[in-house]
């Protein structure tokens, strides 16, 4: 068991302002339709299991337009800057299209703004072969000379095709989100399982334990369901390539924050008390050069 209260770094958090931006993928989750806030997200936070404690959370790009995505970044590192009492903002990833002309000056102007530590472009909404281009990976391999990520945001039929593209970029450090988003509800290990695996195989890449709630059929308890798949992460990446995060407010669809923090104190604390620091805050601060 845990002795003192274990922290965590929330690595994956969409703070939404739809007063200030659009989110078209929002518009049929009436749930989700709605603004969520860092004061929702701390409120949210704020009753952890007594073993752990959310130290600060990073926030993710929420998958605004193009058109919208610088004024996004700057707009979160003026509230990052503004308030920053209990549960503050650590980092960005931004939003930026590697497929896009304009990806070399976006980065640039990115990479200038300190608390932006990489960038991510959601792939599951986009056809298969998108980003097998030359364009693609090219831009990707601009990223290290910056001191940037990318964060993978697919589904697991996914995982083959990504796996050759880490393998193109092997100098650019790639972080999984979700676990590549496996059926949980559905109980389909399989292909997932052997795709993640050779996926573990680039040293390239890390995973993040994260997104994984919504994942499940909300009628049963979330452990028992999450467990195998956090065994085959475990397995596949170890604790040292391996982040926690939460996925929020998407969470919420199924169970809440409260919720996957209370699977994450279970499945963590029968890990030793250097896995937990691994999984719970070691892997996201060297990845992303968090202090």
């Amino acid at each position: 068991m845990l002795a003192i209260p274990m922290e965590l770094i929330d690595t994956h958090v969409h703070l939404l302002y739809p007063e200030k931006f659009t989110y078209a993928w929002g518009v049929a989750v009436p749930a989700l339709n709605r603004p969520f806030p860092l004061a929702h997200y701390r409120a949210a936070a704020s009753d952890p299991p007594r073993d752990m404690r959310v130290k600060s959370l990073m926030f993710l790009e929420a998958d605004v337009p193009a058109a919208q995505q610088l004024a996004e970044v700057d707009f979160i590192s003026r509230v990052a800057a503004k308030d920053r009492g209990e549960l503050p903002i650590a980092a960005i990833i931004a939003g930026a299209w590697p497929e896009s002309a304009d990806f070399a000056t976006q980065i640039e102007q990115l990479a200038g703004n300190g608390r932006v530590r990489g960038v991510r472009r959601v792939l599951h909404t986009m056809p298969d072969e998108f980003s097998s281009t030359l364009t693609f990976s090219e831009n990707l391999r601009r990223l290290p000379e910056l001191g940037l990520t990318f964060d993978l945001c697919l589904r697991p039929p996914l995982l083959p095709t990504v796996t050759a593209l880490v393998a193109r970029c092997p100098a650019t450090q790639f972080v999984l989100d979700h676990a590549g988003v496996p059926d949980i509800a559905g109980g389909q290990l399989d292909p997932w399982r052997e795709n993640l695996q050779k996926l573990a195989e680039q040293p390239n890449v890390v995973c993040k334990f994260s997104g994984l709630a919504s994942c499940c059929d909300p009628a049963q308890p979330m452990t028992p369901q999450v467990r195998p798949y956090f065994d085959h992460c475990l397995k596949c990446f170890t604790p040292q390539r391996l982040m926690w995060g939460s996925d929020w407010p998407l969470c919420d669809l199924t169970f809440d924050l409260p919720g996957w923090l209370r699977t994450t104190s279970e499945l963590l604390c029968e890990l030793s008390e250097d896995e937990q620091t691994a999984i719970g805050m070691g892997t996201a601060k060297r990845i992303y050069r968090l202090v």
